[in-house]
């Protein structure tokens, strides 16, 4: 049963249908629940792994209902239905609690609710867990290791950032260390870290929690988002006064993080003198490991792998099975670019490159880029070639 005070005029099935309904999306391992009010029914998707996938469809008044329950259980204002609002409520219904946040999305015929599931079990990550390749993940170490320098995760939003750096900080946790974060929202509680929530309403932005989290004497420091001038310039400052500072920004690649600083005002000597490293990734679906088939590819996934220059005599994917509910997937990886800034990288970054340049001479230095990180696990089995296009192409 869900935690939350019901009303005694509620209709106890439709409290049934609510709990099925989310009940059904933890067990398929859903990261969001979408029920979209259309004009004669009530659309109801589960994201798994990164993708939407359509549930059997609800009737319009049912449909209202359950919108009311959940807006019920979030303790959100049921009779407000012209703007958007934002909620959270807590399932009890398993071994461990799972938080549920909810939003609101006023529309044309009705409010849109998307339901955002954190499994607090499911959070725990290890660096090892993560899908990096080994010599990526051996220097990954070896700059999270450092007792300072800026370091920055980077790509679109739901490709796994926030929990890179979870494990990284996971694996950095020691009683002999202070850590601190500055999150908007928190999404999962890290035993040992003090972890900050960011209340723009209230005056407690990024800008204003870094300057008072340099005050609690930190060794490392996880600010969530570098959004705006001022919070990098902050969080530069820090890893240039002794302190290890991770962070995230919104590129599409290793070397477009450079850029983004340089866009924000952030002079090339500071980030020279700073920044240690960035990587980049995507997520991607995994082919599930119990419906796993070798196959020939047809001619036009031949003709494909050819203009990418890849040749590859079978590929694999997944028939569907009652372990991945037919879908052939299950479980995501990622994939991974990562960008060390050595001398070399520095001497060119002082002279503001264009983006081209500072690529290439990246590549020259070593640097994998994401396309031949996911070519790999294309070899190797771990994805599809369905995956590959639809992530990295």
């Amino acid at each position: 049963m869900l935690d939350s005070h019901v009303p005694a005029t509620h209709d106890f099935s439709i409290i049934t249908r609510v709990d099925d309904l989310i009940n059904k999306a933890i067990k398929r391992n859903a990261s969001d629940i979408h029920l979209e009010s259309t004009a004669y029914e009530l659309r109801v998707r589960y994201r798994i792994d990164g993708v939407l996938y359509d549930e059997q469809k609800i009737g319009k008044n049912v449909g209202l209902q359950i919108v009311s329950r959940i807006k019920i259980l979030a303790r959100i204002n049921i009779a407000e239905r012209r703007i958007p609002q934002d909620g959270k409520f807590t399932s009890q219904g398993t071994l461990s609690p799972i938080d549920l946040r909810v939003s609101t999305f006023p529309s044309l015929h009705g409010e849109k609710v998307v339901i955002r599931i954190l499994d607090r079990s499911e959070h725990t990550i290890e660096l090892e867990k993560l899908g990096l390749q080994q010599a990526v993940f051996d220097t990954f170490k070896d700059l999270l290791q450092s007792s300072n320098g800026f370091f920055l995760t980077t790509g679109p939003t739901g490709s796994g950032k926030t929990t890179t750096l979870y494990a990284a900080l996971t694996s950095l946790h020691s009683p002999e260390k202070n850590i601190i974060t500055l999150e908007d929202p928190i999404e999962y509680n890290i035993e040992g870290i003090t972890q900050g929530q960011i209340h723009p309403e209230a005056g407690f932005t990024f800008e204003r929690g870094m300057r008072s989290l340099l005050r609690q004497d930190p060794d490392i420091a996880m600010v969530g988002e570098i959004r705006d001038k001022q919070t990098a310039r902050i969080a530069i400052e820090a890893a240039l006064t002794g302190h290890l500072v991770l962070s995230t920004l919104h590129t599409n690649n290793a070397c477009s993080s450079i850029m983004r600083l340089m866009d924000m005002g952030i002079e090339p000597f500071l980030i020279n003198a700073s920044l240690t490293g960035v990587l980049a990734q995507r997520l991607v679906r995994k082919i599930c490991v119990y419906c796993k088939e070798e196959v020939i590819p047809t001619d036009q996934e031949a003709l494909f792998l050819e203009k990418l220059s890849l040749s590859f005599k079978t590929i694999f994917r997944g028939s569907g099975c009652s372990h991945c509910f037919n879908l052939g997937y299950k479980g995501r990886t990622g994939i991974f670019e990562l960008l060390v800034i050595n001398n070399a990288l520095r001497a060119l970054i002082i002279q503001s490159p264009q983006y081209e340049v500072l690529y290439q001479k990246a590549l020259d230095q070593g640097m994998q880029p994401l396309h031949s990180d996911a070519a790999q696990k294309l070899a190797d089995g771990t994805i599809s070639l369905h995956e590959f296009i639809r992530v990295i192409v």
